[in-house]
């Protein structure tokens, strides 16, 4: 099973007094193509998100904050918070992620469905 992808951010962010801005689908290769879900997730000191995998869908998870550490599989990774991180999670990989700091931090996650099966419903 493939492990955690770090996707190296570079210049690609922009800085200035106000903070940084970057365009994570660009950087995952996903910019212009549907996605089955996008969201975003705010973790308190000490937190855990995840625990979980995801059988059909690679997971994007843009971190801003830290210190954390996102657990995949075998492998752990201490993120250290200074500047905004991404991580592909390739399909069928358990992970989760932890707060280790002492402020609230944020994720920003999105994925794309692989052979999305939809069919329509009438709910309504």
């Amino acid at each position: 099973m493939a492990g955690i992808r770090r996707v190296m951010i570079g210049d690609r962010v922009w800085k200035d007094g106000r903070g940084w801005v970057l365009n994570p689908l660009s950087l995952a290769g996903l910019e212009g193509r549907p996605l089955g879900n996008l969201h975003v997730a705010s973790m308190q000191p000490g937190s855990i998100r995840g625990n979980h995998a995801h059988a059909s869908a690679a997971e994007w998870l843009l971190l801003c904050g830290g210190p954390a550490t996102l657990v995949a599989g075998e492998e752990e990774v201490l993120v250290s918070g200074e500047e905004p991180e991404l991580f592909e999670i390739p399909a069928g990989l358990p992970h989760a992620i932890v707060n280790r700091s002492g402020r609230e931090i944020f994720l920003v996650v999105f994925y794309e469905e692989k052979d999305l099966q939809t069919s329509p419903e009438k709910l309504l």
